[in-house]
């Protein structure tokens, strides 16, 4: 009585604490607002850009860039032409081959996604270096070392063509600097070197190469954090001067006159006289005109890329233009990039469309958008924007609070946020824009919460005396049900579809007696063990039913149903073998084994799949949640028999039929259990489908399924020949086999009768 009166009192100092925090609540709201308004202006951790960036992906993947045919194309070195022409890096004069052949078909600017800082070690002079100091190899030195050179033979060839090198920006500087071709000047007092991403080196082709090339750009593609490509650099910047990227350089190279002259860049900041540029760094970048072309560009200078949905024919093989069998038709007068698809030269990168796009194809799809004039953009405004609607449907969520139901604050809270995702959806579909419905929606969704709580607290005030009434004798997930609706507090239960297990410790007698003069040593032990046990019951979805001794009792699919019941319990009973490996490693460690003499702790396992009554069983003074059932009785049956088998986890032919495809199992019983008429199929769950590849589990279903067909046909010579061919088998446990070699001896001398179906007749439980 007096932990009752102390149960209650306690109760109701929660309550009261309850109604304190009520009584503050207001504040709570106003609070909510002020935090998200500072994650929105700061975003610690770029949890806000994570999730814009997912809902843009989500847009792109939705509704991708229609493919227009901007003649822009790429040849790839794919796997077919490394097998054909041999692994890369190929001879510098391949490469001129490849560049000369798509001069002649008439590309109007041949862009390389990738860099040749090395020279090659294919070159006649470097091999003829390499040859022996024997004079024997003179004359073979003499006239390597009068052969071309492949890097000048590959320089000549992008001397005659519109070519662009590329190269790669790194966070080491390599002493190496890229080659800037074009001029470039800037419209207003920005400086865009200040905003534009810097880096402290950068990997750059040969000089001999670098000078003979018309175009110079980085081919850095600057994934976010999640390591998506969304944007691509228009500008890289090193030691204070700005570099183009690959398909802005590709851009200024398409359009040489015939005199060899090409535009400049033109970069437009925020301080230009027609920006407005107020609250907004002057330096960072709006825009930049290359020719005929003007490029939207964010303040960093980086490119929105527009993908398209895949299955269009950019590439064409360069096998084939090297064999001369491409169709280079619409080389003539496009641009050509020259680039890899083949998994091993490591140029794979994640888009919003696929994990797996070469990273050319990146270049070409923004190449693309900048000669079609389809730019995706996430216009200067935007950011204030947001942050203004944001703050003004939190403001009225908080007006909202005082004068209307919680359920009309639903309404406009849905209302609100499907608003804010409806009109970024119409905006990006229409014109391209990106606006963020994310900061927004989280606003609306933090306040509406917070307006929710006081109608949410005072209900789980109620909830709380349930909680602490019940929670000594139920589990915590019946608690929670019971609570959420407390007319479930009646005797009686549903009728529903199980898996039950029955979990026992092996040979715990000599342990309790080596415990004779400790029983509390024996407790703290026993506590130990069926700790990590039940963690993998609860781990698995499982709900404990009770602990009978040194005996665990468990089902699934009650009270919370699970679709999944039997695989969790038979998951569940590989993870208590597994449990008990490392508890018995401990033990071992801690030299309990060899101060009392027993055997390591072991477990049987019995499980069964049937229908149960699962509820509140007892009577009106107490009652527990438990089930039972027919399918209750055989799992704890099929437990107590695992010790005639020698395999610790035996398995009710129900549960075997539902989750066959996805573990090992061996059949090992045809068996009616004591008490019960029908027979029963037992099988051992070995492991996961796998173990089924194993040489020791073919081999002993091999022997079990003849010895099986021999037991049941009466034929006892048979049997006993599969018997000792089974005890051959390595790891295979001896006690089934002893099992068989006890029933074959009781049929000899009390056959069984003629219409005998092979079941054995359980005489103890």
């Amino acid at each position: 009585m007096a932990q009752r009166d102390a149960t209650t009192r306690d109760s109701a100092l929660a309550m009261a604490g309850i109604a304190g925090v009520l009584r503050w609540l207001g504040l709570v709201p106003w609070i909510v607002l002020l935090l998200a308004t500072l994650l929105q202006v700061w975003d610690p951790g770029g949890v806000l850009r994570g999730m814009q960036n997912q809902l843009f992906d989500f847009y792109q993947r939705t509704a991708p860039r229609s493919y227009t045919d901007a003649s822009v194309r790429y040849v790839d070195i794919d796997e077919e032409s490394l097998k054909r022409i041999g692994q890369w890096p190929w001879p510098r004069t391949t490469l001129a081959q490849l560049t000369n052949k798509l001069q002649v078909a008439g590309a109007a600017v041949i862009a390389f996604d990738m860099a040749f800082p090395e020279p090659d070690r294919t070159s006649p002079n470097l091999i003829a270096k390499s040859l022996p100091a024997d004079p024997s190899w003179d004359a073979a030195r003499a006239q390597l070392g009068g052969l071309p050179n492949n890097d000048a033979i590959f320089a000549d060839a992008l001397r005659r063509s519109r070519s662009v090198l590329g190269f790669v920006m790194t966070s080491v500087d390599t002493g190496r600097t890229p080659a800037l071709k074009a001029g470039l000047a800037v419209v207003g007092d920005g400086k865009p070197e200040a905003t534009v991403r810097s880096f402290a080196g950068a990997t750059v082709s040969l000089d001999e190469l670098q000078q003979a090339a018309p175009g110079s750009g980085s081919f850095n593609t600057a994934p976010d954090t999640d390591g998506i490509v969304r944007r691509i650099p228009l500008f890289v910047a090193y030691k204070g001067k700005i570099y183009p990227g690959l398909a802005l350089e590709a851009l200024r190279i398409a359009q040489m006159d015939e005199a060899g002259a090409t535009p400049s860049y033109l970069i437009k900041t925020a301080g230009a006289s027609d920006e407005v540029s107020a609250g907004v760094n002057p330096n960072r970048m709006v825009s930049v005109r290359i020719g005929a072309f003007e490029i939207p560009s964010t303040q960093d200078g980086q490119f929105w890329v527009h993908y398209t949905a895949g299955g269009n024919k950019r590439s064409i093989p360069a096998w084939k233009v090297l064999d001369g069998s491409a169709d280079l038709a619409a080389a003539e007068g496009g641009a050509i990039f020259i680039g890899t698809s083949a998994a091993g030269l490591l140029d794979l990168r994640s888009t919003p469309m696929r994990q797996d796009a070469p990273g050319v194809e990146v270049h070409i799809e923004a190449l693309e958008q900048m000669l079609l004039k389809s730019f995706l953009e996430r216009p200067d405004w935007a950011a204030g924007a947001e942050f203004i609607f944001a703050t003004l449907l939190g403001l009225i969520i908080l007006v909202a609070i005082a004068r209307v139901p919680v359920f009309w604050i639903a309404g406009v809270a849905i209302v609100a946020v499907t608003f804010a995702l409806g009109s970024s959806w119409h905006a990006f579909t229409q014109w391209k824009w990106l606006l963020d419905p994310v900061a927004p929606s989280l606003n609306i969704a933090l306040v509406f919460a917070a307006a929710s709580l006081v109608k949410f607290m005072r209900t789980e005030a109620e909830r709380r005396t349930v909680r602490s009434a019940f929670a000594q004798y139920l589990p915590p997930d019946v608690v929670e049900s019971i609570a959420n609706d407390p007319s479930q507090l009646k005797l009686g239960g549903d009728t529903r579809e199980l898996s039950i297990m029955f979990t026992d410790i092996r040979g715990f007698t000599p342990i309790a007696e080596s415990f004779r003069a400790d029983p509390q040593g024996l407790t703290r032990l026993i506590n130990r063990v069926l700790t990590p046990l039940s963690r993998e019951v609860l781990n698995h979805r499982g709900t404990i039913d009770k602990y009978i001794g040194d005996c665990v009792m468990a089902f699934w699919n009650a009270p919370i149903d699970d679709a999944e019941h039997a695989t969790h319990a038979c998951e569940c009973a590989l993870g208590m073998l597994d449990s008990l490996v490392a508890l018995n490693q401990e033990l071992t460690a801690e030299g309990f084994y060899k101060a009392h003499k027993v055997n390591p702790i072991d477990v049987t396992i019995g499980l069964n799949t049937g229908v149960c009554v699962v509820g509140n069983m007892g009577s009106d003074l107490r009652f527990d949640y438990s089930a039972l059932g027919d399918a209750v009785n055989v799992s704890a049956r099929i437990q107590s028999f695992c010790g005639n088998y020698g395999f610790p986890i035996a398995v009710g032919e129900d549960t075997e039929i539902i989750v066959a495809d996805k573990f090992a199992f061996l059949e090992i019983d045809y068996i009616a259990v004591k008490g019960r008429a029908t027979p029963t199929h037992i099988y051992a769950l070995m492991g996961h489908a796998h173990v089924r590849e194993t040489k020791t589990f073919q081999d002993l279903e091999t022997v079990l399924q003849a010895l099986f067909v021999a037991f049941r046909s009466k034929n006892w010579g048979k049997a006993r020949e599969q018997i000792a061919l089974g005890r051959t088998i390595q790891g295979a446990p001896g006690a089934i086999f002893d099992t068989y070699e006890s029933r074959i001896a009781h049929y000899e001398l009390e056959p069984p009768p003629a219409n005998w179906d092979g079941a054995w007749s359980a005489k103890e439980k």
